[in-house]
């Protein structure tokens, strides 16, 4: 609900509240006008003072003297006129008292309703006007202070607001720059085992050219979402990987296992890629008879895992320090960072000429459209 129905529909409560109060004192059209009146007065308080001089004086120019001071004046002058307002208003009207029984009117007679009543409108003499302009002066003062509060801490929510959208916006933006370094990297890659391919005449370009035709079309047509699902991206590695095979000697030194419950959950896309395509670069798959790739994926109702494993020759190059190249985990990590927080897991080592990564994230959460 936004906030301007939220404020008509308090002060519209208020306003009833305030009308049957009246209606003890006043015939039903009075009490609707001694209630308007208040409500204009409490409102008039409420707005100027939370609105105008907390919005101006602390939130703006932070001059807290001012500020006082202006406060004091306009408590005084609401004070001054509630009491010229409630004058045009009658302390009861005859025929209202005539409707009332007779049980009721030696009630009122004992207890001196009618001076009461002229104590609460300020009446009764200078000793009750006294009261009356004090009574209205505390009144304002704690109107003020409420609202002084309250837009105080609506003025801390939207800071807060902004900041996070802030955030947000900077966050997409490196996301963005992020797979947008990868989409390049990826196709030079590609293209460079395309061209290996060509140069040999081999029979095994036609079909690579196709698989990079659908590799194309998922970099083009989702990858600029927030997420994709999981079937699809593991069907965009898969086809990365075969075309990763038709280049080695070897091809069955790659395994690949996929034990996939939640294909509809939602990842981010091109994630995996820069693991995948490290194993190719920087393992010994391909440079070595001996070399081999293991990959794994699987999920449980939560979380979606990933683990690889390559070979690779102590001395081997593992990061690259060509200038156009590294993109990868340090990529990833920023990516992991933005997306999740302290929700992902992610672990990365080396032994016994083995190069192993593991990566554990959440599934994502469609965002529903605004």
């Amino acid at each position: 609900m936004k906030k301007w129905m939220l404020h008509i529909i308090l002060w519209l409560i208020l306003g009833i509240l305030l009308h049957i109060f009246f209606s003890l004192f006043l015939p039903f059209w009075w009490a609707i006008l001694r209630a308007l009146t208040t409500i204009f007065l409490i409102t008039g308080m409420f707005y100027l003072s939370g609105w105008w001089l907390a919005n101006r004086f602390i939130i703006q120019k932070k001059n807290y003297l001012k500020f006082a001071l202006l406060a004091i004046f306009l408590c005084i002058a609401f004070s001054v006129l509630r009491i010229r307002l409630i004058n045009f208003f009658p302390d009861m009207v005859t025929p209202f008292r005539d409707q009332i029984p007779e049980n009721i009117s030696e009630w009122e007679r004992k207890i001196n309703l009618r001076r009461d009543f002229y104590f609460l409108n300020g009446f009764n003499g200078m000793n009750v006007r006294g009261t009356g302009f004090f009574t209205g002066f505390l009144a304002n003062m704690f109107i003020l202070l409420v609202a002084t509060l309250f837009r105080l801490n609506e003025y801390r929510k939207e800071q807060e607001q902004e900041a996070r959208e802030k955030l947000r916006k900077n966050q997409e933006a490196q996301i963005q720059y992020l797979k947008s370094q990868v989409n390049p990297h990826f196709l030079f890659n590609t293209l460079n085992n395309l061209y290996g391919l060509a140069y040999a005449k081999s029979d095994l370009a036609p079909q690579m050219i196709i698989e990079l035709s659908d590799t194309m079309r998922y970099l083009i047509y989702e990858t600029e979402k927030d997420a994709v699902s999981v079937e699809k991206e593991l069907d965009f590695i898969r086809n990365y990987i075969n075309i990763e095979k038709k280049r080695l000697s070897h091809p069955e030194n790659i395994r690949l296992t996929m034990h996939i419950n939640h294909s509809d959950g939602l990842i981010p896309p091109l994630l995996l890629l820069p693991f995948v395509e490290n194993c190719f670069k920087h393992g010994t798959i391909g440079k070595t008879k001996e070399g081999w790739i293991e990959m794994g994926m699987w999920d449980d109702p939560k979380f979606f895992h990933f683990t690889c494993k390559n070979s690779y020759a102590d001395g081997h190059q593992l990061v690259s320090t060509e200038k156009n190249s590294g993109l990868g985990l340090q990529n990833v990590k920023k990516r992991l960072d933005l997306l999740f927080g302290n929700q992902y897991e992610l672990t990365i080592s080396k032994q016994n000429n083995e190069y192993v990564v593991y990566l554990k994230i959440p599934f994502m959460v469609k965002k529903k459209p605004a």
